[in-house]
């Protein structure tokens, strides 16, 4: 910026001090009232004389009949209106009951907007250190509200491009308020979003294409595939082993060649070693293994993509069910 856009910022910011609403300047009225009182304490107990507390000047307003209705800014896209800036208030209540308005009709956008705002409550109240109980239930029912919001599909359809889940992972917002949400939801809840994406993945890779935001998506992910039963793990992991209409390639393949696919495939296979390591399973699955096993193997080196985590059990898990040789290629695929 340059120094008259700042200058003019600063202008506007200031004006906004000299109002009587709390609204419109709490933490600088309640700064200088605190201030006030501390003086007037020390006068009392004789520690210091009387003066006048230090005042913040603020530019003078003056009143004309006629004004610009506008302010034009050398370089910048588009024109900001004069009673705007001073009245930000007044825009930013505008801009809310615009948002209720714009949701019922549907719009993707707006609709990620009021979702972010509903969000902003729950991490509200997470911040929160001790909560009561029925903050807690005021928690769970708003993250629930959300959840419900989200328009998640018992059945998956054909036509993606109709789901309004899908839609908002498609934006990086929408990636954005799924990377925040995820933690205030339900274990169940979580797994059913992961059972979505990863039913969807070839179709939102595709999407991610210019945008590359889906990794934001990992980290919570990540801790959701750490809760999965072993027969959960096994319905996700078929997920990526389905054959796409009209398309050669498996998921599997496809995600292999792309970093948030790669990174949620090597999770997925982890969190099963970790499983069999723990647990005495009757029939394990090794399917799963061996098509991944042999996808990675035909993928060229120069398309397999580095994943955002390579955990470190991946080799001991292909060590139960394959020879040494295919380990071995295998691992220096991996490097």
């Amino acid at each position: 910026m340059t120094s008259k856009e700042k200058d003019w910022v600063i202008k506007v910011e200031m004006i906004q001090l000299q109002s009587e609403n709390m609204d419109d300047d709490y933490y600088y009225q309640m700064y200088y009232h605190r201030l006030e009182r501390r003086q007037v304490e020390e006068e009392l107990l004789g520690s210091r004389n009387r003066q006048e507390p230090p005042k913040l000047v603020t530019p003078f307003i003056q009143k004309v009949e006629t004004y610009n209705s506008v302010v034009r800014i050398a370089g910048s896209l588009g024109q900001v209106a004069v009673s705007t800036c001073y009245s930000p208030r007044r825009a930013i209540d505008a801009v809310h009951h615009a948002l209720v308005e714009e949701v019922g009709e549907g719009r993707p956008g707006w609709r990620v907007l009021w979702l972010f705002l509903q969000l902003l409550k729950v991490e509200e109240m997470q911040r929160k250190m001790s909560l009561a109980a029925e903050e807690q239930e005021q928690k769970s029912q708003e993250a629930e509200r959300i959840y419900q919001a989200l328009k998640i599909r018992a059945s998956f359809i054909p036509r993606e491009a109709e789901d309004e889940f899908l839609q908002l992972l498609c934006v990086q917002k929408g990636k954005k308020l799924m990377a925040r949400l995820l933690p205030h939801l339900s274990l169940e809840q979580g797994e059913k979003i992961l059972l979505t994406i990863t039913h969807h993945l070839p179709f939102l890779m595709k999407k991610d294409v210019l945008d590359e935001s889906l990794p934001l998506l990992y980290s919570p992910l990540n801790k959701v595939v750490g809760g999965l039963t072993f027969s959960k793990l096994i319905k996700v992991l078929q997920e990526l082993s389905r054959p796409l209409p009209k398309c050669p390639e498996l998921p599997v393949r496809m995600a292999l060649k792309n970093q948030f696919g790669i990174s949620l495939l090597y999770s997925l296979l982890s969190h099963g070693e970790k499983l069999l390591a723990h647990s005495c399973i009757a029939v394990p699955r090794t399917d799963m293994v061996f098509l991944v096993a042999r996808e990675l193997s035909q993928v060229p080196k120069a398309l397999l993509m580095e994943p955002l985590f390579l955990p470190s059990n991946l080799l001991s898990l292909f060590c139960r069910y394959l020879d040494k040789q295919t380990v071995h290629h295998l691992e220096a695929k991996m490097e």
